[in-house]
């Protein structure tokens, strides 16, 4: 069975499914599974096109995404739980207080940095947010292949 990897944001438009996308892409075929949520989701939208831009910059794409509200259920079925802020973390754990254990900062291998919201900025800002993504990604993916 795949291991899930579950990432949380805000919105569940720009960074969690710019994360999803870049993990599949790096364990496409392998035995680790992506998906997103947000904590107050558009539920029903697609990834913002400047996001979409941004990944497909890097030949990737989340053009079937469609954004979905974080429940306690999705989180009990990940194996590990990343947040892109760390209030994102806060309310995680008020949720789901029983997977403190597996909830983390995606931005943890890079000093505990938040993964700063693009929605507001320009292009330059989705292309940030894109890369430091896959960078903490990066770090994530080791790990990621022994749960």
């Amino acid at each position: 069975m795949p291991k899930c990897v579950l990432f949380v944001c805000t919105a569940n438009i720009c960074r969690s499914p710019t994360a999803e996308a870049i993990l599949r892409h790096r364990f496409a075929g392998d035995d680790v599974a992506a998906a997103s949520a947000g904590l107050i989701a558009q539920a029903g939208h697609p990834i913002d096109p400047r996001a979409e831009a941004a990944l497909a910059t890097r030949g990737l794409t989340a053009g079937g995404h469609v954004a979905r509200q974080l429940t306690p259920a999705l989180i009990a079925q990940a194996d590990i739980v990343l947040a892109m802020e760390k209030r994102h973390l806060a309310a995680l754990k008020a949720l789901a207080p029983d997977a403190h254990d597996r909830t983390f900062l995606l931005g943890k291998w890079l000093g505990n940095a938040d993964i700063p919201d693009p929605y507001r900025g320009g292009d330059r800002d989705f292309e940030r947010s894109c890369q430091l993504i896959g960078d903490a990604l990066e770090h994530w993916c080791p790990r990621l292949q022994g749960i």
